[in-house]
């Protein structure tokens, strides 16, 4: 009698297991989803805070150590490294918006999230390195036509 009841528990953790990695996923497309949405909140006219303020919400422990180390050694009144949103590639946006948003997994706890977003009728390719942490999706590194690494970027002299 023992063996249907381990052959089931052994069905139950699979499907968990499957269950799991699909809702990761979605949870990653949710993520991706609601940062470029940040830039059409009527409630935030002027945009998002990735850069300061909501800062930890959106990347990873690294990068966002990164940013902060970076704005930590700019001389007050001076733009330090990132005299743009790296998120969107850009200083200014207008309507911006996802035209196409493809997620993989790269790895337990790691996905590649390969975005195209509409700015001012540009559209730009970005890749967004994502991470899972314990407080969710985050994003980890940025690659763009200009940028091959946010990360990289920001760690040289």
């Amino acid at each position: 009698m023992k063996k249907p009841i381990v052959t089931l528990a052994a069905c139950a953790v699979l499907l968990a297991t499957f269950v799991s990695r699909a809702q990761t996923l979605a949870q990653a497309e949710t993520f991706v989803r609601h940062v470029y949405s940040e830039y059409s909140d009527p409630k935030k006219p002027n945009g998002p805070d990735f850069l300061y303020k909501e800062a930890a919400l959106i990347f990873s422990p690294a990068l966002f150590n990164l940013i902060r180390a970076d704005q930590r050694h700019t001389p007050k009144g001076d733009v330090g490294k990132l005299d743009g949103d790296p998120i969107c590639n850009c200083q200014d946006w207008d309507k911006l918006s996802i035209a196409k948003l493809d997620i993989a997994k790269t790895g337990e706890k790691t996905a590649l999230a390969n975005v195209t977003i509409t700015n001012m009728g540009r559209q730009l390719p970005l890749k967004l390195f994502l991470l899972w942490t314990p407080s969710g999706w985050r994003i980890d590194d940025i690659s763009s036509s200009d940028m091959p690494s946010l990360k990289k970027y920001l760690q040289t002299p």
